[in-house]
């Protein structure tokens, strides 16, 4: 590209009043001329005006300025909120293909399902389709890139209420600061940048038309919900205005129009904050492609890896949603992967899930993460670290001040440290209830990196910085040109930083707070020497730069004889040459010194790869062999084969040994419908607890079960884990059996089960694992029966299957068992009742003791005689129970007959006797008492 000292036109820059700091040092060892004339000006003007002590004036920035300066910043300040927008629109128009993509025939379409969650939370009718969402929503979650929260405010009833949620949209915020940044460069493309004052004065002018633009936008498309609630009108307020969007949209537009004409700036040396920042804090201008390159090589692989198993998990509407929360989940990843944590914290007075707490999350921790991810994660960490280490070792100069500075060192784990600061605003994710909405109490949550990041970046920027000094140096020329030239930058970038870098070499700082401070500073070219570069990419070019001093009749003759002096040539970012001038910078490793540095670093490599290897198989170990996935599997195991007894010992109910007589290989192993297989699905572990999350199959029907683990000792250098009974134990449940009085056995899947023996009825809790339990009461009588089998279908997830513990009421299904008589206590009542009769029709007598029939005599007895009873028709009985006892009644009454002789003479004599007779019924009624096969009847004639 043309040299920036010439205009467009390729004429030459002629120097003004003010430019004679310029003309010094841009004057190379090739163009320099010593001429008498100019030099004895250049001396006066220098005398002049060390004697007023004034100092370099810049040029002014604003007469320097056209109407061009002005609306170039504009445009792209209005160019990067469109684009911004641009960038909502594409991540909703993705998110809503993928919701359609994911919906069957029967959900109706996505706008439907939509507007009834709305619905559903707000109580209005909405149209999501229609013209008010379509022109707020966008812009609404477009100042979401601010940082601000998106807020929900609700007003009904003389009561408002409010929400908000804050997750930054990364994606739409980098659409916007590309879209400025090309509409910048384009338009800036035939326009000259004198100073750096009008290059920040156009980005300030781009930053404050990007934030206004965004106020005022977001203001005007507030989304706006109002209608009937019960008595009463309900408002609703969807937007996004918050005090952050302003401050950030500017700094966001400041920088990224900076950026963009860096490149149109006609200034053709350092000026002097430049030189004095890079001269007491060596690489401090370079410090921030090393983090870029780090973020961008993890970035890249892990954004990926999201992606893909955002697709897998969580379908299309996850995958093709991405773009709203795959920026910031890499920011998490990044930062879990660096060995920090994420904090979950919140404050809630009337909401259970926000407890005020903050919970510290690793990768490694809660289970959530396989394995193989973790180490992956790990690994492409190091990489990424790695990656910076060669970079910063390419950008960062290698000459002799930056052993002397002790600042060097800092300068990038000091870097790190306020990256670190700054992640926890960036990687923030928060949201707050207040109002109306919980009662009459707030509540807010947040999820952003641990606070203690800071330090872990530290520790990073320190290991990173050991690595490009030490280790780097020794394969950084082995590896291919261009990867090299991936990491260090374009050669125009490092042209720039070397001539800051040799400026700040030669004291630069100094020269131009001094012998620069005259405008007529006086230059002597260097010797030529061979071209050297700040970059030890080519360490055999790494000459010794010198300074002349002035000849002896300069020195005799001029204003500083002898002074002693050197006046050397500030560097110019035109000058091809102007990294010759550099300082003595490190001489060349010797291929002994190479190869010990290789070997020690091929030594820490390996204990590095040990110690992962070794961190790795532990936690393998830790959550296989010796985790609680193992003991959950043995549980699920043993359930499945029906062996309880194991089970019992692996998961002890924590119950007494007669609510475990159904706990047997007996009694289980003959259960139908028991569970037919299981899964294990993940394991989440805090601390010493862990909880095994499952599924089981049993009659079909699969059912997730968490199981409680903890570990309160250790097997050699690994825990020990068993299942936690105090928690309660999902599988076990309880099974209540109403024993009847004089029971002492009961019959459970065709075994016998003794239970104790009481005059009253009385009920049994059984504690029992998945199953159908047919349970049968057995009967000492054979006059009594307690109905067949009752099949009690114990499930696995069902309401009876919360924990059993001894202190809670019990809501287990209840087993209840009344005895019926059989038909034996009929037949055979009848049997006694009639063999009473035939007894009684045994007698002689009228009136039979205890017989339920008789003859009564009407007039005196000396004229009856010879009676004779006989039975006619006996009498059937019905019988009906009530407790242990029965009761019989007469269905159809007997008949009974008397032949009998009677003396017809009134007279004393002769007697005349006659025969006769007559028939009576015969019916009854009474109770039945049992006793084993034993009946006793207490009957009522």
């Amino acid at each position: 590209m043309p040299s920036l000292a010439h205009d467009p036109a390729g004429k030459a820059r002629e120097p003004g009043p003010d430019d004679t700091e310029e003309l010094s040092a841009t004057t190379s060892p090739g163009t320099a001329r010593h001429d008498p004339g100019v030099q004895h000006d250049l001396d006066a003007q220098h005398d002049a005006a060390a004697a007023r002590g004034a100092g370099h004036r810049p040029p002014a920035a604003l007469p320097t300025m056209t109407a061009r300066h002005w609306w170039v910043p504009v445009l792209a300040g209005v160019g990067g909120y469109v684009g911004t927008v641009v960038g909502i629109v594409i991540a909703l128009v993705l998110s809503i293909l993928g919701l359609a993509l994911q919906g069957d025939s029967d959900g109706g379409s996505t706008t439907d399902r939509l507007n009834d969650e709305i619905s559903n939370a707000t109580g209005l009718d909405t149209d999501t389709s229609g013209l008010r969402w379509i022109l707020s929503v966008p812009f609404q979650l477009a100042a979401m890139a601010a940082l601000v929260p998106l807020r929900l405010i609700f007003s009904f009833g003389g009561e408002g209420a409010s929400a908000g949620i804050t997750v930054p949209q990364y994606f739409a915020l980098a659409c916007g600061i590309l879209t400025a940044w090309l509409i910048a460069r384009k338009l800036s493309t035939r326009m000259r940048v004198e100073t750096r004052g009008v290059q920040w004065l156009m980005a300030a002018v781009s930053g404050l038309t990007w934030a206004a633009l965004a106020l005022v936008v977001t203001a005007l498309t507030v989304l706006r919900l109002d209608g009937p609630f019960f008595a009463s009108d309900i408002r609703v307020r969807l937007t996004a205005l918050g005090g952050g969007l302003f401050p950030v949209l500017f700094l966001v537009g400041l920088l990224s129009v900076a950026a963009a004409l860096n490149v149109r700036s006609t200034q053709v040396s350092p000026g002097r904050i430049v030189v004095g920042a890079e001269r007491s804090t060596p690489g401090v201008l370079q410090v921030l492609r090393p983090i870029a390159v780090q973020f961008a090589v993890f970035g890249t692989v892990a954004g990926l890896g999201l992606l893909i198993y955002a697709f897998v998990e969580g379908g299309a509407p996850a995958g093709f949603s991405a773009l709203f929360w795959l920026p910031i989940a890499v920011g998490w990843l990044f930062v879990l992967s660096l060995l920090s944590a994420l904090t979950a914290g919140g404050a809630a007075t009337s909401l259970t899930g926000l407890t005020g707490r903050s919970d510290a999350f690793y990768l490694w921790s809660e289970g959530t993460v396989p394995v193989w991810a973790v180490v992956l994660c790990i690994l492409l960490a190091l990489v990424s670290a790695v990656c910076a280490a060669i970079t910063w070792a390419h950008v960062r100069p290698l000459d002799a001040r930056v052993g002397r500075t002790p600042l060097a060192w800092a300068v990038l784990p000091v870097t790190y440290f306020l990256l670190g600061l700054l992640a926890l605003w960036l990687l923030r994710v928060g949201g707050y209830a207040s109002g109306g909405m919980v009662g009459s109490s707030n509540a807010v949550f947040s999820l952003r990196p641990a606070g203690w990041t800071c330090l872990v970046f530290l520790v990073w920027g320190v290991i990173i910085e050991l690595l490009a000094r030490l280790v780097v140096p020794a394969f950084m020329h082995t590896l291919p040109r261009r990867v090299t030239r991936g990491l260090r930058g374009s050669e125009r970038s490092r042209g720039r930083a070397a001539v800051v870098a040799s400026a700040a070499a030669m004291g630069g700082a100094g020269l131009a707070g001094a012998g620069l401070a005259g405008v007529g500073t006086r230059a002597t070219p260097a010797p030529e020497a061979p071209v050297a570069t700040s970059s030890p990419q080519h360490p055999s070019a790494e000459p010794t730069a010198t300074t002349a001093p002035q000849d002896a009749t300069a020195a005799s003759s001029g204003p500083h004889a002898g002074s002693g002096d050197e006046t050397r040539v500030l560097p110019s970012y035109d000058d091809p040459g102007a990294t010759t001038r550099m300082p003595a910078q490190r001489a060349p490793m010797d291929p002994a010194t190479k190869k010990r540095i290789r070997l020690i670093a091929i030594i820490v490599g390996t204990l590095i790869l040990l110690a992962v290897l070794a961190t790795v198989v532990f936690s393998v170990l830790s959550r296989t062999v010796f985790g609680p996935d193992d003991q959950a599997e043995d549980l699920l195991r043993s359930v499945t084969d029906g062996n309880a007894t194991h089970a019992a010992e692996i998961a002890n109910p924590n119950v007494s040994s007669g609510q475990r007589a159904l706990l047997t290989d007996d009694v289980y192993g003959t259960a139908q419908n028991r569970i037919s297989s299981y899964e294990i699905k993940d394991t989440t572990i805090d601390g010493d607890r862990a909880t095994v999350n499952a599924t089981v199959t049993q009659d079909g029907v699969t059912t997730p079960v968490a199981l409680p683990m903890v570990s309160d000792s250790r097997d050699g250098l690994f825990k020990s884990w068993r299942v936690d009974e105090s928690a309660g134990v999902p599988l076990y449940q309880a099974l209540t059996v109403e024993v009847p009085a004089g029971v002492g056995e009961l019959d459970v899947n065709g075994k016998k089960v003794s239970v104790d023996t009481q005059g009253q009825p009385h009920t049994v809790e059984y504690t029992v694992l998945p199953g159908d339990y047919a349970v049968g009461v057995s009967s000492s009588s054979k006059y009594v029966t307690y109905g067949g089998n009752q099949v009690a279908e114990i499930r696995a997830g069902s309401p009876s299957s919360a924990p059993v513990m001894s202190f809670q009421p019990s809501s287990a299904p209840v087993m209840s068992f009344q005895p019926s008589f059989t038909p034996a206590l009929e037949e055979d009542l009848t049997k006694q009742l009639n063999a009473t009769l035939d007894r009684c029709a045994q007698s002689t007598e009228f009136e039979p003791e205890g017989c339920p029939f008789g003859y009564s005599i009407y007039g005196d007895d000396e004229d009856y005689r010879n009676p004779r009873w006989s039975i006619q028709r006996y009498p059937t009985y019905s019988v009906s129970s009530y407790g242990n006892q029965a009761t019989f009644t007469t269905d159809r009454s007997g008949e009974v007959r008397l032949d009998y002789q009677y003396n017809e003479e009134y007279d004393d004599e002769p007697a005349d006797w006659t025969d006769r007779d007559t028939t009576s019924s015969v019916s009854g009624y009474g109770t039945v008492s049992v006793s084993g096969d034993e009946l006793t009847i207490n009957a009522n004639d």
